[in-house]
């Protein structure tokens, strides 16, 4: 057991089979170049609750395989996490607020020049306030002292940096303030806000940041991330949403950092397996029809579901391939969310509009302020007698609907009027059972 140093040129082991990294998200580029070239079979699990970008992307793309531990031990509740501006009162108040209750705080502030400056106003705002103070310049004894000091109750506030993201257990210590926290990386704020919260009371994190400042692009999605993510095992979409923030850099290479972000993660994933793939069996990558972009407000509205979950469900409504796993995915919404708000509705409707599009009767759709055109595919104008049976399957719809065929191709241009877009949902449900019908026959001769 040991650190960084066992990682060192001069260090020979006899016969290496297993390398345990705990904390992976700590190990720098030239550390992880290093455990490659110590042994070809070398067996090697890492442990991280936010596993880094890189990491991250090798996991999702198969190149090593990834585990998770979702349980969270007993009793324990998630962090309420806030981002605010820095107010010296407000600090106070939430200082005294905890000790009230018989807590202890966590301040993080991560400047050594200027801690014990900080601590002294500290102690000096907030009532009944007992202050040490801890970071990296210390002597390993003084560090210690201050710690069991802490961890008796004799200290009620710690003020440190950020060397207490790890290894610190203390059950009673229950409110976190981090100053400045627009300058901390993701992983490592998540990782610090896991300092409290470790016994079977609420516990609570003010991620603070200068009062007027503009925070920059990155620092505010950081903030954004960690405030949202507030449920027990959240560390998987901590890594996930910083892998979009920062990129993965080369799998190979030392960069660690990407453009990920500019593209977005599922499409630069989806990217990737097509190249590994052509390049190992020669696999040609699949045309996808594009998307059908129409006009309508179909989201899932704010309040609906948390920040969190609406990106997830984004997804996986996204990679729904057919109506009956469309049936399922609204069924699940349904039952953990209630009843869907109208916004929802119109994007589900639009899903089931886009999988009927998908299929092969169809050529594309083209979406116009007061009509909608349908050009259908070659396959399907080329079928005998079509347009007459087209026409007697349509015939309701004859006020709304026009079918041409011009430059040998069939076109239908329907009508926007009040609910147009379960009109064309069951228009193309018509199309498609007739299709469905003709093909069968077809197939039967």
């Amino acid at each position: 057991v040991g650190t960084h140093r066992l990682l060192s040129r001069d260090l020979k082991f006899k016969d290496l089979g297993l390398l345990i990294v705990d904390e992976e998200q700590r190990f720098g580029v030239e550390q992880k170049e290093r455990i490659k070239e110590m042994k070809t079979n070398l067996d090697v699990l890492s442990l991280s609750a936010t596993p880094i970008p890189r990491t991250m992307q090798m996991s999702l793309v198969g190149i090593r395989p990834l585990s998770q531990i979702n349980t969270a031990p007993p009793s324990r509740m998630p962090i309420q996490t806030y981002v605010v501006p820095f107010k010296q009162g407000v600090v106070s108040e939430l200082i005294e607020r905890e000790l009230s209750r018989g807590g202890q705080v966590f301040y993080i502030h991560n400047r050594v020049e200027s801690i014990y400056s900080k601590a002294a106003r500290i102690e000096n705002g907030a009532k009944g306030a007992r202050v040490g103070v801890v970071h990296g310049k210390m002597d390993k004894d003084q560090i210690e002292e201050v710690m069991e000091r802490f961890y008796t109750g004799e200290l009620n506030v710690l003020v440190a940096t950020s060397i207490i993201e790890n290894g610190i257990d203390v059950p009673n210590a229950n409110m976190l303030i981090v100053e400045d926290a627009d300058t901390f990386g993701l992983s490592q704020l998540y990782q610090i806000k896991g300092r409290v919260g470790r016994g079977n009371r609420i516990a609570y994190a003010y991620l603070m940041y200068k009062e007027h400042k503009d925070l920059r692009e990155d620092a505010s999605k950081r903030l954004k991330a960690i405030q949202e993510f507030t449920e027990l095992g959240a560390g998987y979409k901590i890594a996930q949403r910083d892998l979009m923030i920062r990129g993965a850099g080369d799998i190979l290479g030392p960069e660690q950092a990407g453009f990920i972000d500019s593209i977005g993660l599922d499409l630069y994933l989806k990217m990737l397996d097509e190249a590994v793939k052509a390049k190992k069996d020669g696999t040609e990558v699949e045309q996808v029809k594009p998307a059908k972009l129409f006009k309508v407000d179909a989201y899932i509205p704010k309040g609906y579901a948390i920040e969190g979950d609406k990106i997830s469900l984004y997804q996986e409504l996204d990679e729904i391939k057919n109506t009956s796993d469309l049936a399922s995915f609204e069924k699940k919404i349904r039952d953990i969310y209630g009843k869907l708000p109208n916004e929802t509705k119109l994007l589900l409707e639009k899903k089931r509009v886009d999988l009927l599009l998908d299929g092969p009767e169809f050529d594309n759709v083209e979406d116009a302020e007061t009509y909608i055109d349908i050009y259908m595919s070659d396959r399907f104008a080329k079928l005998s007698g079509i347009g007459s049976e087209l026409f007697d399957q349509l015939i309701e719809y004859i006020d709304i609907l026009s079918v041409t065929f011009i430059a040998k191709r069939l076109k239908l241009r329907m009508k926007k009027k009040d609910d147009w877009l379960n009109s064309l949902e069951t228009i193309l449900k018509k199309i498609h059972t007739l299709y469905e019908r003709r093909m069968t026959l077809l197939n039967e001769n």
